[in-house]
């Protein structure tokens, strides 16, 4: 008899998005949504490759309010296809609201929906129980699972939680405390709704409570890998392996443009920050820092153009600072007096955005002064 169950846990991948405040053109935004659901064929052939006994999806499969039918019929065929056990236990993204995508048409038979009530499926040739809760709606202001426990039996015992753990009071979505979840009695709890992989409960090596985080990664917040658990679940545990499904990953990366004269030289570095095996997938937040020369600005859509074949998108943050000097004028020219006044300006500014429109019209206004400037001697 086999001491353990193999199960994937994965969740929050929002198919549907729209990423429409993601700063992407609307090819890219197209794009960005198929590969969503590319993504869930990749998570469903890894399932069958590392033969597993069943699939968590630990909510917000879908973006219920951007979802297509072709996408939700598309997602029924995968997981038919893949034939062995489904959970789902829909979130506040998803939630079983009348006419929301479960209601789309039938699910195959391999696969159950948990719903409002707290309810538990066992599989007696692998020994395991499910337990779960779906959504009724897009708020769940009180931990449905509080006083339940699991049975004290030879199953493999997992519980199923979109919920929000150890969060400041009043969150809406299920809260639930380390105490809670500990008096459930499980043998792993799989957690969905916070983006990010975390590590809540573990000891000895093996896993008791975690976010598998979201499956692909979905915004500029959601930094490095992504993916899903595939773990061995046993009795007081799990041993548990990364799968790293995700097709691209947002990273974040600062570069020095201290000495640099033109956005040539700009990209060269931005390209020098990405690893060969990365070259054309990531989405790169890249932060500018150093001291460049008042003259030589930075261009967004320049910038893109130039490293289109090493990154799928970039977003840039200009940090640097102007080389400049204003006590290298004498105070009573016409830059000094400039250079004086704006530093009082900057002196008073409380908002960072203020400030740097400041500083760079500050940059500028030297910079135009600059074929006739008077150097202290």
């Amino acid at each position: 008899m086999r001491d353990f169950v193999r199960i994937i846990q994965a969740g929050d991948l929002h198919l549907g998005t729209a990423f429409s405040g993601s700063g992407f053109p609307v090819a890219k935004a197209k794009q960005r949504r198929r590969e969503l659901l590319a993504t869930f064929r990749r998570l469903c052939d890894t399932a069958v490759e590392r033969d597993v006994d069943a699939m968590l999806l630990v909510g917000d499969l879908f973006e219920a309010e951007w979802v297509s039918q072709a996408e939700v019929a598309e997602v029924r065929h995968l997981l038919g296809e893949f034939g062995r056990p489904v959970f789902i236990s829909p979130g506040n993204h998803d939630c079983l609201e009348a006419g929301g995508p479960y209601d789309w048409g039938d699910w195959p038979a391999n696969v159950h929906i948990f719903g409002p009530e707290v309810s538990s499926i066992s599989l007696a040739d692998v020994r395991l129980t499910v337990h779960g809760f779906g959504y009724g709606s897009r708020w769940v202001k009180q931990n449905p699972f509080q006083g339940y426990r699991v049975p004290e039996d030879d199953f493999f015992q997992v519980v199923m939680i979109h919920g929000s753990y150890d969060a400041p009071e009043g969150t809406p979505y299920l809260p639930i405390t380390k105490s809670e979840v500990e008096a459930l009695g499980a043998d792993y709890v799989a957690f969905g709704h916070y983006h990010q992989p975390q590590v809540l409960l573990g000891e000895e090596r093996l896993l008791q409570a975690a976010y598998a985080g979201s499956l692909e990664p979905l915004g500029y917040d959601e930094r490095d890998e992504h993916g899903a658990f595939l773990l061995d679940v046993t009795k007081g545990g799990a041993r548990v392996e990364w799968l790293d499904v995700a097709e691209r990953m947002y990273r974040r990366v600062e570069v020095d443009l201290t000495g640099c004269t033109s956005m040539l030289e700009a990209a060269e570095k931005v390209k020098e920050q990405i690893p060969l095996e990365r070259k054309g997938r990531d989405l790169l937040d890249v932060v500018f820092v150093g001291t460049v020369d008042p003259s030589f600005l930075l261009d967004a859509d320049d910038l893109q153009d130039r490293v289109k074949e090493y990154v799928f998108h970039l977003r840039m943050q200009d940090h640097t600072e102007p080389d400049i000097d204003g006590d290298a004028y004498f105070p009573q020219s016409a830059p000094g007096r400039f250079a004086a006044k704006m530093r009082a300006r900057l002196e008073e500014a409380t908002d960072e955005r203020q400030r740097r429109i400041l500083e760079r019209a500050l940059a500028l206004g030297l910079t135009a002064y600059e074929r006739g400037k008077v150097v202290r001697g």
